[in-house]
């Protein structure tokens, strides 16, 4: 429950958070610090709590401010570049508006040819002559889209049809999604002689074609009647005879009664015949490889073709209803339907899952009114989607893991500045009290809370794949037999704990503090899955894949592997929810016994070290889960020794130095200053690389370290050191980060004779870090 705890007081502060300035939030840093360091010195321990918890609360909300607003920022900016990317070549009219002028900044090609509108345009535009005030027209529609979530707006002119669909892109930008319906007679298209007469000599239509080529020979459509044709027939039959324009023509009798359609030919492109409109029609519908179906206004399938058949798997109509076949509108399939079927929309399109238990289909289902005037059914057009449906399930779920992901990074870092400057201070009061001292308890409170929360950090880290890993090669027989008394006492007495190791068993490389994580979490989520006990096994194995393997649709490359299962006997997970396990925040336990970030941490920690994890699950028998790590050479074990007493006055063994100290985070600034000048070295301060560089500017300035934060406004810290590193070659570099990993390695790699120390550290780390440097630098001299 620590990180639901932390998030409740969290979402009452975000609103405040998100209204401070740069400048404010600095303010709050310092205040902040002040604050806790002034709490620690209080001897009364009402007042002291009181002015602590006020300074948490305020670095908390500025930690919160300025991560939230980089966040925001960058989220901003990837979406409108990925609708840009995604609406760039859409036939449809596209264009973004910033919400607060209205201003086009961007519009695709649809837009600027269909609507004359580019960027740096009033959106206002596209409604000149349609609205007495333009401007005032977009507003109120984008003001109702940034509140109701869209928009939608209809204009229909004599030509044309348009509708615009309005969608917030964040709170700084709307896309606008602009419709354009041609209403013109689409028989105006079709380059034929082509008329329809009643029979009692009225003209219902006549083609563009055949006006032309009356005009040419002096005479109208007002000329032809009934009267100079022969007489109909029977339905479905078609004549031929002569006409005043010395054409012959060929009568289709149409469904609507007491009217015909003429189609005029030259008389020697004519060929007399005889044939079934009707079932001509009915064949080469049902021979289209495009799935049609025409739905009766009560909702009742009328007709479906050989496609459509086999897309509903249905053998025939038989008169089944659509709310009983497709389903997942969000509201009545028959309000949807009923809105073409009356005519108040020409077109309508949705995605609509298949009702049928044997798998998930999803169908894209077109629905327009029929082009015979005495068909009141609606025609559908149906196309399969399912596969393009788990695409954009995959995609959002992409992406729901990035702005996680960005949003733990980013708050982590923040957060992890925050610790330092708390961890540090705090081992700086440490040095003037020792265990008799009142106040040491209180302190070592502070401190024991300190890794306490930098511990939650490395969770959120291990979440977002973003935490510092120090890799080490770890024999697997060796480092399960010193975690295994700790699994016995988290399982209980009801549930055996087993563990063997196979044949062969080669090291693995990992953050051993991480792997035992990973084991952790794993056997205790197989300990909840058997609340009436049984057995878990953990099982090592050798594994060799030459040509590589693919398990679950993961490719496996080729080489040597070291696999370890965790097994039970427990409940077993539904196969439905086998997608899900991984996801954060995703449990089946009840409210408060589980967060839901267990499994999702080992995926993260897992993924981040290059390895594969894999499940296998059966209800009612249990759950395997396969961990793949590359196999490693045996070598010398690196062994962590962790100091869990009182905190030291750090001896330095390294010469007296002249130290240039670079860090735009006042209070690690300060807490770093003063442990330097502790151990008697001579510090430079600079709040960031571009400060620094200027310093360096006097010659006489030559320092024998430096010491700098790697992300700062500006130049970051391999950036500044780059451009002076001509002019110092072998002076030592210590990077300090509170991001990830990356950090280190892009670091390292562009600069020599640089180490690096991830945040949070204490005192200790960061004075042995410098003075080791220092002695190996003056050994080399």
């Amino acid at each position: 429950m620590p990180f639901m705890s932390i998030l409740a007081p969290l979402r009452s502060i975000l609103p405040v958070a998100l209204t401070f300035k740069q400048r404010h939030i600095s303010v709050a840093f310092t205040i902040g610090v002040l604050l806790l360091i002034a709490g620690m010195l209080i001897s009364h321990d009402a007042l002291g709590a009181i002015i602590l918890t006020a300074g948490a609360s305020i670095l908390t909300m500025a930690a919160l401010a300025f991560g939230l607003q980089r966040l925001i920022w960058t989220i901003y900016a990837r979406d409108i570049d990925r609708t840009r990317r995604m609406l760039a070549f859409s036939p449809t009219a596209c264009l973004m508006t910033d919400t607060k002028t209205g201003i086009v900044f961007w519009a695709n090609d649809a837009a600027r040819e269909t609507l004359d509108i580019a960027a740096g345009d009033p959106v206002g535009h596209i409604f000149t002559g349609l609205s007495a005030d333009p401007d005032a027209l977009a507003t109120r529609l984008q003001d109702r889209a940034l509140d109701e979530g869209t928009a939608v707006h209809h204009n229909k002119l004599q030509a044309e049809e348009r509708r615009y669909e309005l969608i917030p892109v964040s709170i700084y930008a709307v896309l606008w999604k602009i419709d354009v319906t041609d209403l013109r007679d689409s028989r105006d298209s079709i380059p034929l002689d082509l008329a329809q007469l009643s029979d009692d000599g009225e003209i219902r239509y006549a083609s563009p074609a055949l006006r032309e080529a009356l005009k040419q020979s002096g005479q109208s459509t007002a000329q032809l009647s009934a009267a100079d044709l022969p007489d109909p027939g029977r339905i479905a039959s078609f004549d031929t005879g002569p006409l005043p324009t010395e054409r012959s023509f060929l009568r289709l009798r149409t469904h609507q009664e007491h009217e015909d359609t003429l189609l005029f030919l030259p008389v020697d492109g004519l060929a007399a015949q005889t044939a079934s409109a009707d079932q001509t029609r009915i064949d080469t519908l049902d021979m289209m490889p495009v799935a049609v179906a025409h739905i009766s206004p009560e909702g009742h399938f009328t007709y479906l073709n050989q496609e459509a058949r086999r897309l509903l798997r249905m053998k025939q109509a038989d008169g089944a209803h659509i709310s009983d076949t497709l389903e997942g509108l969000g509201r009545p399939v028959m309000e949807w339907l009923s809105d073409v079927a009356t005519g108040r929309l020409t077109r309508a399109t949705e995605v609509l899952r298949l009702n049928r238990d044997e798998s998930e289909t999803y169908l894209k289902v077109v629905l327009t009114n029929s082009c015979r005037p005495d068909e009141t059914d609606v025609v559908a057009v149906l196309s399969d989607v399912t596969e393009l449906k788990s695409l954009e399930a995959k995609f959002t779920q992409s992406q729901k893991m990035q702005a996680i992901g960005q949003l733990a990074g980013g708050v982590a870092h923040d957060f992890n500045n925050l610790l330092t400057a708390i961890s540090g201070h705090c081992d700086l009061l440490l040095l003037r009290h020792d265990r008799s001292d009142l106040d040491y308890p209180d302190l070592m409170q502070i401190q024991q809370n300190t890794n306490r929360a930098a511990a939650l950090v490395r969770q959120l880290l291990a979440l977002s794949r973003q935490q510092t890993l120090k890799f080490v090669t770890l024999d697997l027989q060796e480092t399960m037999s010193d975690v295994i008394h700790l699994l016995n006492r988290l399982v209980g007495e009801k549930i055996t704990l087993t563990l063997r190791h196979g044949e062969d068993v080669a090291p693995i490389r990992s953050d051993k503090r991480q792997f035992e994580q990973i084991l952790m979490n794993l056997v205790v989520n197989a300990r909840d899955a058997m609340p009436m006990g049984g057995e878990i096994r953990i099982e090592t194995e050798a594994l060799s894949l030459p040509t590589g393997s693919v398990r679950d649709g993961v490719h496996i490359p080729a080489g040597d592997y070291t696999i370890i299962h965790i097994a039970d006997d427990g409940t077993g997970i539904p196969q439905n929810l086998i997608e899900k396990v991984f996801d954060p925040f995703f449990t089946t336990k009840r409210q408060g016994e589980g967060t839901g970030l267990g499994l999702s941490t080992v995926y993260g920690i897992v993924k981040q070290t290059g390895g594969y994890i894999f499940i296998t699950s059966e209800e009612g028998v249990g759950t395997t889960f396969s961990l793949y790590f590359t196999a490693q050479e045996h070598e010398q074990q690196e062994r962590l020794v962790v100091n869990h007493g009182r905190v030291e006055t750090p001896v330095s063994k390294g010469q007296r130095a002249l130290i240039l100290l670079v860090e735009d985070e006042a209070p690690v600034r300060s807490f770093a200053a003063r442990a330097l000048e502790l151990q008697g070295h001579r510090v430079i301060e600079a709040d960031c690389g571009e400060a620094a560089l200027e310093i360096l500017e006097n010659p006489e300035i030559r320092p024998d370290f430096f010491v700098t934060d790697v992300i700062m406004p500006g130049l970051d810290g391999p950036s500044w050191v780059s451009q002076i590193r001509d002019r110092f070659p072998d002076t030592p570099v210590l990077f300090m980060s509170g991001y990830s990993e990356d950090s280190r390695v892009a670091a390292q790699s562009r600069i020599s004779n640089a180490v690096f120390l991830g945040k949070p550290f204490s005192l200790a780390e960061f004075i042995t870090t410098v003075d080791t440097q220092l002695q190996r630098q003056s050994e080399a001299a």
